[in-house]
């Protein structure tokens, strides 16, 4: 009998968990229970409409563009979310709905609250961004971000839901592991990648709910393309979103995943056709 696992998703934005949603899909599917975050309410993230409105001239400005309110926009962020993550069978969603720029040295009550988070939902597994300083999806960089910032913030919950303190009426919590999302690393960083070949179409539809960050089907359907398909070429499939793990797991034996010992026999044109979704022409 397969366990059945607890999974929580922690992101600095709404659009975040989207790199790892159809791993998050074939959970759900599964009947693991599923939990996605965000820390921030996107608020500054991606507002593409306002980036070209403001590129005109302000005689030539769209008022309801420009006067938007940033509650208005970070709305339309959360519904995107909730939407996408539908798509995936995913209904706990929460906002923390901490402001933009996000610092923990700032809202240092994130902490506690992804906390409270973490002991209501008891997860086995907590997938969260990358707090090594190479910088968003593997862009060298000094500096910090939201990003880093969920990222520090949400290991040092974890640290913390995991010990108890004066006044809690709830045991503590352990997360068994924790994974990051392969996109912030190079390809051989990869500790194992996912196949979610199954789900690519689900995958462009929920891209295709963020419209505030100016996606649309062609879009939608070439990012995936390009990202999802480099993943899965690396890995030998169509589509595959990869993972980094926090620390080296400890087994009882080595194992060969099924996926290897497939590729290390089968013929050319099965390769293919995994690949590609045809066989090879005859000779």
């Amino acid at each position: 009998m397969v366990q059945k696992l607890r999974v929580l998703g922690v992101n600095a934005h709404p659009h975040d968990f989207t790199w790892y949603s159809g791993t998050l899909g074939i959970h759900a599917a599964s009947g693991d229970a599923v939990t996605v975050v965000s820390v921030t309410t996107g608020e500054s993230a991606h507002n593409e409409a306002l980036h070209d409105e403001l590129m005109k001239p302000e005689a030539e400005r769209d008022p309801a563009i420009v006067n938007q309110k940033p509650g208005d926009f970070s709305a339309l962020k959360a519904k995107e979310m909730e939407e996408a993550c539908a798509i995936f069978g995913i209904t706990d969603v929460r906002n923390l709905g901490f402001p933009m720029p996000f610092k923990v040295a700032e809202y240092p009550e994130s902490v506690r609250a992804l906390r409270e988070v973490i002991l209501d939902v008891r997860p086995h597994i907590m997938i969260t961004q990358s707090p090594f300083l190479n910088g968003h999806q593997g862009k060298t960089s000094g500096a910090t971000d939201d990003h880093y910032e969920t990222a520090f913030m949400s290991l040092e919950a974890r640290s913390q839901a995991a010990n108890p303190v004066f006044g809690d009426t709830e045991a503590p919590h352990a997360i068994a592991t924790v994974y990051y999302p392969g996109v912030y690393f190079q390809n051989e960083e990869f500790d194992f990648v996912v196949d979610i070949t199954d789900w690519f179409e689900k995958r462009v539809a929920a891209e295709d709910k963020y419209i505030s960050q100016g996606h649309y089907p062609a879009w939608s359907r070439r990012r995936m393309e390009v990202s999802l398909g480099n993943v899965g070429w690396f890995a030998g499939t169509m589509y595959g979103e990869a993972f980094v793990r926090e620390k080296p797991e400890l087994v009882s034996r080595m194992t060969v995943a099924e996926s290897d010992l497939r590729r290390a026999s089968e013929p050319i044109g099965d390769y293919y056709d995994r690949i590609v979704g045809e066989r090879p022409p005859a000779h």
